[in-house]
C-alpha cells in the first residue's frame, strides 16, 4: 500500500535525508521547493534521488500564498485516486524555513513571513483542500527555550518554559503555537518536533559546524591554510545526527495520537569541543592560548588554526542547550544511533573528499 507524503525544504539537510527515507519505504513524495537559479541535478544532497520515479518536484514559495495553494491543489489532483482507494492521510512534513539564527537579526520581517506566516498559510490551505485527510509535522527547534537552562544547566523537556531570544526563535514559537491551535481547535493530526541541534555531511556550509569541518578539510588537503574565524566558542549544544532525527519525524507523524516531542541526545558539547575533535580527525591536537577576543588555537608548529572574530558574535546568543528526549524514547522507542565523535569525524572525512573533488 503506497503512502503519500509532501515534503517542503527537500533540498536541505533534513529534507533530503527524509525524502530518501520515505522513498526507501515506498512512499510517493511530492516536494515543494523555491525556484532556484541552478539545475537541481547539481545539488549534492539530492543527487541520489533526483530521478526517482516516486518523486515529484514542484515550485512552492512560502512568501507567495498563491503558489502554496497551487502546489497543494496539484498534489490533491495527482493523488485523488490513491486517497479514495487506500483511505490514506497525506503526510505533510514542513521543513522549509529561513534557518539561520544569526541572519534572522538582519532580516527579522522576512524570517517571520517564512517561518511563522508561511506555516499558518500552509496549514489553512491544507485544511481547506484535504479537509481532515492529512497529518502535519512542523520542524520546531530547541532555540525556543532561549537561555532557560543557562543558569542551572538543566536539561530541557516538553514541559520546560520557552524563552525565545532571536527573531528566528520568536517566529518558530509562533509556528509552534499555530500547530497546537490546529490540533486542539480543528482536530488536525498536527505535531511539533522540538529538535535540538543536529548535523551531518549535508549541513549547509554557512552553519558553524560545517564551517569548521570544511576549514579542517581545506587545511588537511592544502587548499587553504588561513585560520578558521569563529565567534562564541563556549556556546554549548546538544548535537545529534540528522540521519537519526528524520526517523523521529516519521515516528511522530505516524504515531496513533498527535503529540509534540523533544528530540535530543542528552549530551552537551561546546563549539570548542567540536573544533578539538575536528582537528583530532586529521591528527592535530589543538593548543589554545589567550582569552576573549585574543584566544587562538595553535597547531603543533605554532601555526594559528582558529581565531576569534567579533563579527561572528550574535546580538543575543543562547549559551546552553541540553535536551531530555526520554518521552519520545519511552513512548515511540526512538533513540539516537550515532555518537558525537563519529558525527564530527564523518563530517570532516566527507569534506576532505569534497576538497579532493571526489
Amino acid at each position: 500500500m503506497q503512502k503519500i507524503a509532501i515534503v517542503t525544504g527537500m533540498t536541505g539537510q533534513d529534507g533530503s535525508y527524509l525524502t530518501e527515507y520515505l522513498l526507501e519505504n515506498d512512499y510517493k513524495v511530492f516536494a515543494g521547493i523555491r525556484k532556484i537559479s541552478y539545475p537541481l541535478v547539481h545539488n549534492p544532497n539530492i543527487k541520489n534521488i533526483i530521478n526517482h520515479p516516486n518523486l515529484t518536484i514542484s515550485s512552492m514559495d512560502f512568501l507567495d500564498s498563491g503558489s502554496i495553494r497551487s502546489f497543494v491543489s496539484y498534489v490533491k489532483e495527482a493523488t485523488v485516486s490513491y486517497m479514495h482507494t487506500l483511505g490514506n492521510k497525506v503526510e505533510v512534513y514542513n521543513l522549509a524555513a529561513q534557518s539561520h539564527v544569526g541572519e534572522s537579526f538582519k532580516i527579522p520581517s522576512l524570517t517571520h513571513e517564512i517561518n511563522a506566516v508561511g506555516v499558518i498559510t500552509l496549514l489553512q490551505v491544507l485544511k481547506e483542500t484535504f479537509r481532515g485527510n492529512f497529518k502535519f509535522y512542523q520542524a520546531s527547534t530547541s532555540e525556543l527555550y532561549g537561555n532557560a537552562a543557562t543558569a542551572s544547566e538543566t536539561t530541557l523537556s516538553e514541559a520546560s518554559e520557552f524563552k525565545p531570544t532571536s527573531p528566528y526563535a520568536i517566529a518558530k514559537h509562533s509556528a509552534f503555537q499555530t500547530v497546537k491551535h490546529y490540533r486542539e481547535v480543528h482536530g488536525i493530526h498536527a505535531v511539533n518536533g522540538i529538535l535540538f541541534n543536529h548535523e551531518s555531511p549535508r549541513r549547509g556550509i554557512d552553519f558553524v559546524t560545517r564551517k569548521i569541518t570544511m576549514g579542517v578539510a581545506e587545511y588537511a588537503t592544502a587548499k587553504n591554510h588561513a585560520p578558521i574565524r569563529l565567534g562564541n566558542i563556549y556556546a554549548k549544544r546538544d548535537w545529534g545526527d540528522a540521519r537519526d532525527y528524520i526517523k523521529a519525524m516519521h515516528m511522530m507523524l505516524t504515531a496513533p495520537h498527535p503529540k509534540d516531542y523533544v528530540v535530543a541526545t542528552g549530551e552537551v558539547h561546546s563549539v570548542k569541543d567540536f573544533c578539538n575533535l575536528a582537528f583530532e580527525k586529521i591528527g592535530i591536537k589543538l593548543e589554545w592560548r589567550g582569552e576573549g577576543l585574543d584566544e587562538k588555537a595553535m597547531g603543533g608548529n605554532s601555526e594559528v588554526l582558529i581565531e576569534i572574530d567579533p563579527k561572528f558574535y550574535r546580538p543575543s546568543d543562547v549559551e546552553y542547550l541540553l535536551g531530555d528526549s526520554s518521552l519520545i524514547q519511552r513512548e515511540l522507542q526512538w533513540e539516537p544511533e550515532h555518537k558525537f565523535k563519529d558525527l564530527v569525524f564523518d563530517m570532516v572525512e566527507n569534506d576532505i573528499q569534497v576538497c579532493k573533488g571526489k
